[in-house]
């Protein structure tokens, strides 16, 4: 079905083979046409008198005029009647050395008398020759043996009764039993009838057919025949232009379209005018034009948050830089009376560190998202892990009046992670669960061993994340007023978490909807070994 497809719609396919069969017939044509004209001329190069009896019906009528001598090469024909007169001769120089006495001894074309000569190789000395007169039957295919003579060196004729009127043979007489006249020509004679009824002879000589003159004919033939190979290159170059010009045509639309959008400008590809093999390839780069388009909006929109986080952090700095200037000066001015002297400081303690938190949380994102950092893994109990980092944390979330509530196994669960950067992960997610969540919330720590990868839970019953957020909680630069994000404000909280975790070659994701009751529930998944 898809095979029919192609051979009857639009098709690249279609058009090659449509090419293919079209430039073997040009060459076919060519070759057909100069082997005919090949033949036309080998056979003009020997004519014989088989071609000239063609134009029986001028001859019958003695329009000698009408019989068209180009097409017979340095040949001359005689016409006698039956008185042995001579009609016509196409060539006066054959007419003076050619006498009506001579008829007797040229074999008859298509007559079933004919002579043959050979040379007797028994005999005394060279020379001999044995001339004979046969009949050709032609029911039965056989040649009766009528007469014969042998005959010497000097044409004597030393016995039989071929030709008992004559005891020697002339040289001219020799040649012309043997079909020659003048040693470079054939000869041959018929006898035909006028449309009255009158006998004539028609004498007929042609250049002799021989091996150097067939070689010399073939070789001239060949001549013409190396000239159809710069034809039939001439022809096949004409057609590739031709099917270079429709394949191009053919995928205009689409290099248009490519054009364009390097341009700047996208344009829609009618496949209709496409070939068949070329819809998909124009499908996908639809479907690259689309996720072009996507990435680009995508850029845009990271841009645009990228910016407004710049502006957003520029501000969060601003803000405790200029206390501190501000203060740092008043201090330096003397104008802050002894008893305030101590709040100033403090004040710029606290603002200086609230300017390193942004830095560091800025900063920690840049170098995780650097293609050249490098984890520092090392194999180790998580468990442990944890439990090792809540009894570190457990004053804050104490002090806070939140409830810590663990499912950690007794047993080790061993992985391999990167203690600073699971700190941070874990940092993270937990200082954004106490920042955000009201007193009296239970904060849940559980950890699963599985058998290729290991489970950590982190969630809590508290306020919950708006559904707003959720959908990009993880995404950089994501910041709002009721956000779940730690690093200042800076929206690189969360996505430093995921970092981690793909780092770890892990992952991380907010469970929609939570499960046990919780309002909030993260799980991160870890393999459980990466070395």
């Amino acid at each position: 079905m898809k095979t029919n497809k192609l051979l009857l719609g639009k098709s690249f396919l279609r058009t090659c083979i449509s090419y293919f069969v079209l430039c073997s017939l040009l060459v076919f044509f060519i070759n057909a046409l100069l082997n005919t004209w090949i033949s036309a001329r080998l056979d003009n190069a020997f004519p014989s008198l088989g071609n000239m009896l063609q134009y029986g019906e001028a001859l019958a009528q003695d329009d000698f005029a009408a019989i068209p001598m180009r097409r017979f090469n340095d040949c001359a024909y005689m016409v006698f009647d039956a008185d042995s007169r001579v009609l016509y001769a196409s060539d006066n120089e054959f007419k003076e050395h050619f006498q009506s006495d001579d008829l007797w001894m040229i074999n008859e074309y298509d007559s079933d008398l004919y002579y043959t000569v050979q040379e007797m190789a028994d005999m005394p000395r060279e020379g001999y020759y044995y001339i004979a007169l046969h009949r050709f039957d032609a029911e039965t295919g056989e040649a009766e043996f009528l007469d014969y003579c042998i005959i010497d060196e000097n044409y004597n004729i030393l016995e039989g009764d071929l030709f008992p009127w004559l005891d020697q043979l002339s040289e001219r007489e020799f040649e012309l039993l043997q079909g020659i006249y003048q040693s470079q020509w054939e000869i041959s004679k018929a006898v035909y009838y006028t449309t009255a009824g009158e006998e004539r002879t028609l004498v007929f000589v042609c250049p002799r057919f021989t091996e150097t003159a067939y070689l010399n004919a073939l070789e001239n033939a060949n001549r013409l025949l190396l000239l159809s190979i710069p034809i039939i290159l001439a022809a096949i170059l004409m057609l590739a232009v031709l099917f270079r010009r429709q394949i191009r045509r053919s995928i205009l639309p689409l290099h248009k379209a490519i054009v364009a959008y390097g341009a700047g400008r996208r344009v829609e590809v009618n496949t209709d005018a496409l070939p068949i093999e070329f819809r998909q390839v124009t499908d996908s780069f639809t479907h690259l034009l689309d996720r072009l388009e996507q990435v680009s909006a995508e850029k845009q929109a990271a841009d645009a948050d990228k910016q407004r986080m710049l502006a957003d952090l520029s501000h969060d700095l601003k803000t405790p830089l200029t206390v501190i200037q501000g203060y740092a000066q008043a201090l330096v001015d003397g104008v802050v009376p002894p008893d305030k002297q101590r709040q100033y400081l403090e004040t710029i303690c606290r603002k200086a560190s609230d300017s390193t938190v942004l830095m560091n949380s800025l900063f920690d994102y840049v170098r995780l998202e650097h293609p050249d950092y490098v984890l520092q893994a090392e194999r180790a109990d998580l468990c442990e892990f944890c439990k090792s980092y809540l009894a570190e944390k457990y004053p804050e979330i104490e002090s806070r009046s939140f409830v810590l509530s663990l499912d950690l196994p007794e047993t080790p669960v061993m992985a391999a992670f990167d203690p600073r950067l699971l700190r941070r992960l874990l940092e993270n997610l937990t200082a954004n669960a106490l920042q955000y969540n009201p007193a009296g919330t239970t904060l849940f720590f559980g950890l699963k061993d599985e058998a290729d990868h290991i489970y950590l839970t982190i969630a809590d019953n508290g306020v919950g994340i708006p559904d707003e957020l959720a959908d990009t909680l993880f995404e950089p630069f994501v910041t709002g007023n009721r956000a779940r994000t730690s690093g200042g404000g800076t929206g690189l909280g969360m996505a430093i978490v995921k970092k981690v975790a793909e780092l770890h070659g892990g992952s991380i994701r907010l469970v929609r909807p939570p499960q046990n009751g919780w309002h909030t529930q993260f799980e991160l998944v870890l393999p459980r070994c990466i070395l």
